[in-house]
């Protein structure tokens, strides 16, 4: 199980890490957001969730310039780049050293998860049955897609109704807590003037239990009518092995119009395992 959760945490750290560069702007329309009372009474931890599902962002597509910065043990890097997302369909980023040459490629579907090392001709292709981890945990396309648009999601499939989350009320916000999933707990940290997602956590059952994996949103941007967190700050594990990634977007633009699909190398690349793919690429300096 450790081996395999590390494996989750490397995917989910990948997809942060390799992003490429783009520059138009885009005007976007004033946003609204549909809170609830501040002091959190029963009645407004009532209908919290369908509060935040109001907020859910309406934008078919994503894309934006980010930096970031990785901290894994003792060791930093600082990146640049974008990230492009359609719903329901891609989350797609690629690395660039130099400002200009883009040195590798992540690609997230619904059906498989594709990691192209382009300096050093070598790619990752699987989906996400084929990881046993993520599929007993049923993590997913999904998953992935609900934790990059700051959405609720549950581990089980169903939708995030009301009547699936235990509610705590706490100083300006709920703390929503589902333990349905075989392997892993989820606990949301809700803004209740906004009803926006703060935080979410992906925990073993064990009581006390460091989480798998943490993910803070803050600095929420306009993009289209309502708002998207233009900072993400993601953290996991309490030992030398720990990781943290702090990502800053900027420019948020709902474009289409880019290809959706890459297409596989058709020579001299050579398949390898997702975690020794990932180390390389996350040691490559900007």
């Amino acid at each position: 199980m450790k081996n395999n959760c590390k494996l989750f945490l490397l995917v989910l750290l990948g997809a942060v890490l390799l992003s490429a560069c783009a520059s138009k702007k885009h005007a976007v329309s004033q946003t609204s957001t549909v809170g609830v009372e501040a002091d959190a009474t029963p009645a407004a931890l009532k209908k919290i969730v369908q509060a935040v599902n109001a907020n859910r962002q309406d934008e078919k597509f994503l894309t934006s310039k980010l930096s970031l910065s990785v901290q894994t043990g003792d060791r930093k890097v600082s990146l640049g780049g974008t990230l492009r997302m359609k719903r329901d369909e891609v989350i797609q980023l690629s690395l660039v050293t130099f400002g200009i040459l883009e040195v590798a490629r992540i690609e997230i579907t619904p059906d498989y998860l594709l990691i192209i090392d382009k300096m050093g001709r070598q790619y990752v292709k699987a989906s996400f049955s084929d990881i046993p981890f993520l599929k007993s945990a049923g993590v997913d396309f999904r998953t992935l897609q609900a934790l990059f648009w700051d959405e609720l999601f549950l581990l089980t499939g169903k939708a995030p109704a009301d009547n699936l989350f235990t509610k705590t009320a706490e100083a300006g916000s709920v703390r929503l807590v589902n333990a349905d999933g075989t392997h892993a707990v989820l606990t949301f940290l809700v803004d209740t003037s906004t009803a926006l997602v703060q935080q979410t956590s992906v925990s073993p059952h064990a009581s006390g239990a460091t989480p798998y994996l943490t993910w803070q949103y803050a600095d929420f941007a306009p993009l289209g009518g309502k708002k998207f967190p233009a900072r993400h700050r993601i953290t996991s594990g309490s030992d030398s092995r720990s990781f943290s990634v702090t990502i800053a977007l900027s420019s948020l633009r709902n474009e289409g119009g880019w290809e959706t699909r890459t297409e596989l190398p058709s020579q001299n690349y050579t398949e390898v395992p997702a975690e020794k793919l990932l180390s390389r690429i996350i040691n490559l300096k900007r």
